[in-house]
């Protein structure tokens, strides 16, 4: 079996963004937390090493910055693989936004092409940021004529910024990927809630109705 590597004496050197462990870890007390999860509160260093070697598991500093550091007992290359399936995870929702670069002179035939590219990218649910860029002697105007035809292409399409917004020599908009509803789902939207509204309104009716039967019943009982 893989026997851990304790040996006080060992300073490997640093990389970032990867935490200290074992050897690594130059604090003369830590936090200690065991690998079940339980905190046994604050320990030598020395101490909280020769109980990670109990268990063959490794000494990892999951805080540096606490006072004392934060460290956890722990596999070593568990804690790392959870850790790289994490930032795996956020860069793919990092990724959920597409960007297409349009010129102010360019031919419609490639605006046309983004435009399809656009689309698909809409329809499999990413976000659009359409990007007008000038270069040279190319004006505003002809930015912002490129970027009206494309507001009217996509017109159906909810954007995230209220209008065009520039910055420096961009013009851009960023498209959301969910179409704007039309007048007749507005109006059946609106239809439901007004229905709603109503029953919530007649319930409370409906039981002092009740109510005044079941007085009459009782009266003419007695």
């Amino acid at each position: 079996m893989y026997k851990k590597n304790f040996n006080r004496n060992f300073q490997p050197p640093l990389r970032k963004n990867i935490p200290r462990k074992n050897q690594y870890i130059n604090a003369h007390e830590v936090q200690l937390i065991t690998n079940e999860g339980e905190n046994l509160g604050i320990k030598k260093r020395e101490e909280a090493l020769s109980m990670a070697e109990q268990e063959e598991l490794d000494l990892i500093e999951i805080n540096p910055n606490a006072k004392p550091p934060i460290c956890k007992i722990m596999d070593y290359s568990k804690y790392m693989y959870d850790k790289k399936k994490k930032q795996k995870k956020g860069k793919g929702k990092a990724r959920d936004q597409k960007e297409l670069r349009f010129s102010p002179v360019i031919e419609q035939h490639d605006i046309d092409v983004r435009v399809s590219r656009a689309e698909k990218f809409l329809s499999k649910g990413h976000n659009v940021k359409l990007t007008i860029f000038r270069k040279g002697r190319q004006t505003y105007e002809q930015a912002r004529e490129v970027m009206d035809k494309l507001l009217d292409i996509f017109k159906e399409y909810n954007t995230i910024e209220d209008s065009p917004k520039q910055e420096g020599r961009k013009l851009y908009i960023t498209l959301k990927a969910e179409k704007k509803k039309d007048d007749k789902e507005k109006k059946v939207e609106k239809e439901d809630t007004n229905k709603s509204e109503e029953q919530n309104i007649a319930e409370p009716k409906k039981e002092k109705i009740l109510e005044k039967i079941k007085e009459k019943r009782e009266n003419q009982e007695k």
